[in-house]
């Protein structure tokens, strides 16, 4: 893939199977973010494929990607401070939990809470975002992620704002496929297999 002329990716192969985590690493404009935003539709490869399960899949944007089994957690947050924890979480998708026009609300606390459950990780899902600390939203992030019952989680540098404690959750998420990108692997978990890129 080329970015104004220059070579962002060339030649990159990545083969990934249910419960292994990959770690991308590299220093900035290596072309770890470049291959993560292909993933997810926002960029688009100048050749190359995508399977997933046997299938090749076309990926035009994050919505794509979405119902190709991908999502994806930024390294920068992207929660809404006027909204509640279960409110992040299930942003747009409220419609999933109506009866009648209602949403049930306590049908969408309970998933929130039984995804919070999964990863042995406490938090209130009627909390207000503000009374959250920063490794809590990222957290929060984390399973708005796994929300939407994805095969595969991209992370960006994702262990940035968390602990230890917080890194040994995220990686209870075996039930997933997880690449990661990072700049340094100080993490507790390896990964099954480990991608430099400079």
């Amino acid at each position: 893939m080329y970015f104004q002329g220059a070579v962002a990716l060339e030649n990159v192969s990545l083969h990934i199977e249910k419960g292994e985590v990959h770690a991308l690493m590299g220093e900035n404009d290596a072309g770890k973010s470049t291959l993560m935003k292909i993933l997810l539709g926002e960029h688009r490869p100048d050749k190359g494929e995508i399977i997933i399960n046997g299938e090749k899949v076309e990926i035009h944007n994050p919505k794509d990607a979405l119902n190709a089994g991908i999502g994806m957690i930024h390294q920068e947050l992207e929660t809404i401070p006027e909204m509640i924890v279960v409110e992040n979480i299930f942003n747009g998708r409220e419609s999933s939990y109506k009866f009648l026009g209602v949403v049930k609300r306590k049908e969408l606390n309970q998933r929130a809470k039984d995804l919070f459950d999964e990863i042995g990780l406490t938090i209130n899902p009627k909390a207000k975002l503000p009374s959250l600390s920063v490794v809590e939203m990222q957290m929060v992030e984390i399973v708005k992620a796994i929300s939407f019952e994805v095969e595969i989680v991209v992370m960006d540098e994702p262990t940035s704002a968390i602990t230890d404690r917080e890194v040994d959750m995220l990686f209870k998420l075996n039930s997933n496929a997880v690449i990661r990108s990072t700049f340094a692997l100080n993490e507790r978990s390896i990964p099954n297999n480990l991608y430099l890129y400079f």
